[in-house]
């Protein structure tokens, strides 16, 4: 049926919906910009918390660098060597513990551990560097880690589960580098030390216009030198990249350390 020349004039002259026509395309981007605003804010306060841990890596490193080979296992002074630990070197871990603890005595537990590094990348030294930089960042570690199917606000302020979450997050989150270092070894006067984090962005819609997935970013050299760099292969998520510099004056002893007697 064809209305009515009528029927078409009062058609065009009925405003019923008109205003939630309205509030519609107006709400739409007026909220998408919120969510992306409020994103940004949470990106901003991550950067300064950023900062500040490479403030305190560096002040750190400063110390640690120069300190007493006895209280780090030998290592060399100004030493940043970092021990790579591949497939085979954890199956023959396992391997040795498994047979450690088919001992009957329960005294040869503890042993079975206690020299045995599963996942220690890096030496005394750099590890001491590592957890002055870690510490700081924990409460940026995100509540669920990796792809979240109901993010939120709330989850986006984080909590107190971002304690233990933290634990299994920074180790691939987190990478503590030397951009001016020789080598394994740090020279001059000063030590600059590099943190790049990767934060989690989990803001509803804001994650997918201004982060990206683990893999596209940019600097992957330092990212293959993170504790645990085999973990962001499968990580999910939306991730914005986050890096400081920070250099200190090294605090090295006017003397020569002695070799202690074991």
């Amino acid at each position: 049926m064809i209305p009515s020349d009528a029927e078409s004039r009062c058609l065009l002259r009925d405003l019923r919906g008109v205003v939630f026509l309205e509030f519609l395309i107006a709400f739409i981007p007026v909220w998408s910009f919120s969510l992306c605003i409020f994103q940004l804010a949470l990106i901003a306060r991550a950067n300064l918390i950023v900062k500040h841990s490479a403030d305190a890596a560096a002040r750190s490193a400063a110390v640690v660098l120069p300190d007493d080979p006895a209280e780090y296992g030998g290592e060399p002074e100004m030493s940043i060597g970092r021990n790579r630990l591949n497939g085979s070197d954890l199956v023959s871990a396992l391997g040795g513990i498994l047979s450690d603890l088919r001992s009957p005595s329960l005294g040869i537990v503890p042993t079975a551990f206690s020299g045995r590094a599963l996942a220690n990348v890096g030496r005394s030294r750099l590890n001491t560097i590592r957890l002055a930089a870690h510490v700081p960042l924990i409460p940026l570690a995100p509540l669920n880690v990796g792809t979240d199917p109901q993010p939120s606000l709330r989850k986006a302020l984080g909590g107190a589960r971002s304690l233990v979450s933290g634990l299994y997050y920074q180790p691939f989150a987190v990478a503590v580098t030397f951009p001016d270092a020789t080598g394994a070894m740090v020279t001059g006067p000063e030590v600059k030390v590099r943190v790049t984090y990767a934060y989690q962005c989990t803001v509803p819609l804001a994650r997918q216009v201004l982060c990206a997935p683990f893999g596209q970013l940019k600097s992957t050299s330092e990212w293959a030198q993170s504790f645990l760099s085999i973990a962001q292969r499968f990580v999910g998520g939306r991730f914005r990249e986050l890096q400081h510099e920070s250099t200190a004056l090294i605090h090295s002893a006017p003397y020569t350390y002695k070799a202690r007697s074991s």
